[in-house]
């Protein structure tokens, strides 16, 4: 065989190739049977400084607002009117922002620990080492009759609180302290004189039941409404109702959703016996925005019920090509969190630049709070600062 016929022949098994075999999208393989599968994810990486009134520390921290994960998800058509599908989504944070602590190391070295269940004091080494699961659940949808899904994944109450049109999120949550593990440092100054509590203990956004193992229900989109429902394993139960729609320029959404959860063991406290939020949020079409959400928490026995709030107004601006510049600021207040008569406050301010065509967003956040209570003990406020960058893929 000569060089001609062999490139003949090369060009086109070439070309027969390259029309036996389709081309998938980037990240998204078929099987044998015809369902797709895409597997996707993020990093999210930042420096972290915390003071907390008598010590700062720093660290290289995995951002807990929305950890390091990756998914894969599979999805497959019975017919033009039914879809089935499914979604494994794990994550692995080194070093979590909501597990840095502070100590004193002129009291306990400087590799010392202070609650036991890290490793590590805030410089390196702390939190999670492993993989964490975040959703297992199977799905089937129907384009009339809606969405019924199975396993581990949102309850109908999760993200309600969290309603938000403004592009800073990443840097201004709406209500969670990225320094949750860092004890409450009391006024006397004194080496290793800490309150019992964390700062993630003095603060909730009443965002439902979170993820847990349910059977859940999702209608069809009516006039810009859903409603949704979850009968969670162990015997809780949530409902919840979304909104969204433009008008005359702004763009609104809004959720509610309320949550039985005394047969669940609550939301982290024993004494937890239902919650119920409401959240919305609005934006003009010149990018300026706000949001906000209120939440109740019921208590069994004498307990006050927790109450609290947040207030975020935001400017999303076109100052780059590249994507959004998005600014917040939000007002947190919860009271009556662990016992009657305490008060946590705090403020947030952040910036976000979005880079689309890389699905990167950079931020800058800073938080401030503050925390009382009916004791005689006083407590310092604490700061963060929080400044990384995360890239989805």
């Amino acid at each position: 065989m000569n060089i001609r016929t062999t490139l003949k022949t090369s060009v086109a098994a070439a070309a027969l190739f390259a029309v036996a075999v389709p081309v998938a999208e980037a990240g998204t393989v078929s099987n044998g049977n015809g369902n797709s599968v895409t597997v996707s994810g993020q990093i999210n990486k930042a420096f972290m400084y915390v003071d907390d009134g008598k010590q700062s520390r720093s660290a290289i921290v995995d951002s807990d607002n929305s950890g390091s994960r990756f998914r894969i998800l599979g999805n497959g058509k019975v017919n033009e009117a039914v879809s089935v599908g499914s979604i494994l989504e794990v994550e692995f944070q080194d070093n979590a922002s909501n597990n840095f602590q502070i100590n004193d190391t002129n009291a306990n070295g400087p590799n010392a620990t202070i609650t036991g269940n890290n490793s590590g004091n805030g410089d390196r080494g702390f939190g999670q080492t492993y993989f964490t699961q975040r959703r297992m659940e199977a799905f089937i949808s129907h384009k009339q009759f809606g969405k019924l899904s199975i396993g581990q994944g949102p309850t109908a109450s999760d993200g309600t609180a969290e309603t938000s049109l403004n592009g800073a999120g990443m840097a201004v949550y709406g209500g969670v302290t990225f320094f949750g593990d860092v004890l409450l440092r009391t006024s006397t100054d004194a080496d290793n004189v800490f309150a019992s509590q964390k700062w993630g203990d003095q603060y909730t956004n009443f965002d439902g039941a979170g993820r847990d193992d349910r059977v859940r229900y999702d209608t069809p989109t009516f006039a810009g409404f859903q409603l949704s429902g979850s009968a969670i394993s162990g015997g809780g139960a949530d409902a919840a109702i979304t909104y969204s729609g433009k008008f005359s320029g702004i763009a609104v959404k809004a959720a509610g959703s309320y949550a039985s959860l005394s047969s669940i063991g609550g939301t982290g406290t024993t004494d937890a016996d239902d919650q119920w939020v409401v959240s919305a949020a609005a934006e003009h079409d010149s990018g300026v925005n706000i949001r906000g959400h209120y939440g109740v928490r019921g208590r069994v026995a004498t307990r006050d019920d927790t109450k609290g709030y947040n207030v975020t107004v935001g400017y999303d601006a076109k100052l780059t090509s590249h994507g959004e510049t998005s600014f917040a600021v939000g007002y947190n207040k919860v009271k009556d969190m662990v016992a009657d008569g305490d008060e946590t406050q705090f403020w947030e301010f952040g910036v976000v630049q979005h880079l689309k065509d890389a699905g990167t967003e950079l931020y800058l956040g800073v938080n401030l709070a503050e925390h009382d209570d009916t004791s005689t003990t006083n407590y310092k406020n604490i700061t963060g600062v929080i400044a990384g960058t995360r890239i989805k893929f």
